[in-house]
């Protein structure tokens, strides 16, 4: 958890860490004699009493005092404060409290295999009890999800979007990091987590895959929602590539867009020309379960009247293969960088041409993506 900014006191400067605390241990920082009870200041608003068992969440600047005054235990706010309740569902709230089962039943009657959470930034994301009170005294963020009894109702992530099939959000899920499946406690966690849940380091890159074959970088500190549709698996790389990217060869250049898409996938790439051919070469490309390798570098070529004229099949080296052993089809051997290169010829259809305009590098990279896909299907 990152430190906060400071709360105040009675005027006193605290530091505390981001989070969720209960009044006791705000309590802690204060001398209250007896008949005196914790407030929190709100600008603008009624000041709220800080019992001992509620709930507030700390980030930072939030100022109380301590004192006597006839102020209920739960006022009501003069500004309402908006509750976002699993993205879409917003209810103005005038209340200054709420219990946990208050804000599940704001969405759901039956609330019996419900579990809620409060999401923060900066630390874990805080499971509220259906008896904890919460002081409602900034905009706040929830998740309300399927309680998890069993490892038989927890959905595996890729299974589902392979199957495209979107399951409810749920407490716990199955997700794949590389080769290997783990198990998460919480709908959501932050990519340092991720990467500590199988094993590694900082000193590795974490990514995100959605089916379709979209991907992004996910940094140490964002926080990965497991209840967002279409994620399918994350895969991780050595963060060693920087150093080769600054030193890669760019014999010509490609359009901004094809520059912007090759960049989001922190890779290595480069642009070479070998005897007047030129190739766009990406480094470490990520192959899906099922092949001899994890990831291969894969070359393109590319017309000197590309974006109008198509970029035909790929590349590849070194060679894949099927884990099975069943045969590859429709294979070449190409030579180029002073490597054979396995050439795959797939090539686009009448109903499927190529839309000057619409594709690029990307879509072509997206293409060869589909052809690992429905290989094994074969």
């Amino acid at each position: 958890m990152k430190v906060a900014n400071m709360i105040y006191v009675n005027g006193k400067k605290i530091n505390l860490k981001a989070g969720v605390y209960r009044g006791s241990q705000l309590v802690k920082h204060t001398s209250i004699s007896d008949g005196e009870r914790l407030y929190l200041d709100l600008k603008g608003d009624v000041d709220v009493p800080v019992l001992e068992d509620d709930l507030i969440q700390i980030q930072g600047e939030e100022v109380f005092s301590v004192g006597n005054s006839n102020i209920p235990e739960c006022p009501n706010l003069v500004n309402s404060h908006s509750i976002n309740i699993n993205g879409s569902e917003i209810i103005e709230m005038s209340k200054s409290k709420l219990c946990g089962s208050s804000l599940k039943q704001l969405l759901h009657d039956d609330i019996s295999n419900k579990v809620l959470y409060l999401e923060l930034e900066g630390a874990p994301d805080y499971l509220l009890s259906d008896d904890d009170c919460l002081i409602i005294s900034k905009s706040s963020k929830f998740l309300l999800v399927n309680q998890s009894n069993s490892d038989a109702d927890i959905p595996d992530l890729e299974d589902c979007a392979c199957g495209n099939h979107q399951p409810d959000k749920h407490q716990k899920y199955k997700i794949k990091i590389d080769k290997t499946k783990y198990k998460v406690e919480c709908p959501r966690l932050t990519g340092r987590e991720i990467l500590a849940l199988a094993g590694y380091d900082e000193s590795r890159y974490l990514y995100q895959k959605f089916a379709g074959g979209e991907r992004r970088q996910i940094e140490l500190n964002e926080k990965v929602d497991f209840t967002e549709p279409g994620i399918e698996r994350f895969h991780t790389m050595r963060c060693e590539h920087q150093e080769g990217l600054q030193q890669s060869r760019k014999h010509f250049s490609l359009p901004e867009e094809d520059v912007e898409f090759l960049n989001s996938l922190n890779l290595d790439w480069e642009c070479v020309t070998e005897n007047g051919i030129k190739r766009v070469v990406i480094r470490s490309f990520p192959l899906p379960d099922g092949y001899n390798l994890s990831c291969v570098d894969v070359n393109m070529q590319i017309s000197n009247s590309y974006p109008t004229t198509q970029i035909d099949m790929a590349y590849f080296y070194p060679a894949i293969s099927r884990a099975d052993n069943k045969p590859i089809r429709a294979l070449a051997q190409d030579v180029f960088d002073g490597k054979s290169w396995q050439r795959w010829s797939r090539h686009r259809t009448a109903s499927n041409p190529w839309q000057p305009g619409v594709d690029n590098v990307a879509t072509h990279v997206a293409y060869i993506q589909s052809w690992f896909t429905q290989e094994l299907l074969k």
